[in-house]
């Protein structure tokens, strides 16, 4: 996956950032933390988005932000496998619940790849579906 910035303008950014940081010895560690972190989301990804971490956003900003439709976010709410903050009609969600469900499920998907990778060998017929245990 290609970066916003290339790995050399990362470090180059990073240099910088860090020598600013130490200048004003007032900015808290996790205001460092969270700008070593925009660095490396840049490079990683060619997009980047940036909320308050008390921000919550609606239903719809939810399902753009995980590539999924706007009912899905809401089943998502309804099973209770992410929380949001509810009124009559609308859901909000906290973005520090957005990330947190985002961490949970790369988790689980990183975890299924390795289990169906394992079950994959040399042996393996190129046509044989793997069976789930």
């Amino acid at each position: 996956m290609a970066g916003a910035i290339t790995h050399d303008k990362a470090s180059q950014l990073r240099d910088a950032v860090d020598e600013a940081l130490r200048a004003a010895p007032e900015i808290t560690d996790s205001a460092r933390a969270a700008f070593a972190r925009l660095v490396d989301v840049l490079e990683s990804s060619d997009d980047a988005v940036v909320f308050p971490a008390e921000a919550t956003i609606s239903t719809s900003q939810a399902a753009a932000l995980l590539g999924v439709s706007r009912m899905t976010v809401v089943r998502l709410v309804d099973r209770g496998e992410m929380r949001a903050e509810t009124s009559a009609v609308h859901r909000r969600i906290p973005v520090s619940e957005l990330a947190r469900y985002q961490a949970e499920t790369r988790t689980r998907r990183r975890s299924a790849m390795a289990k169906l990778a394992g079950d994959v060998t040399e042996d393996t017929p190129a046509d044989r579906v793997i069976e789930t245990r």
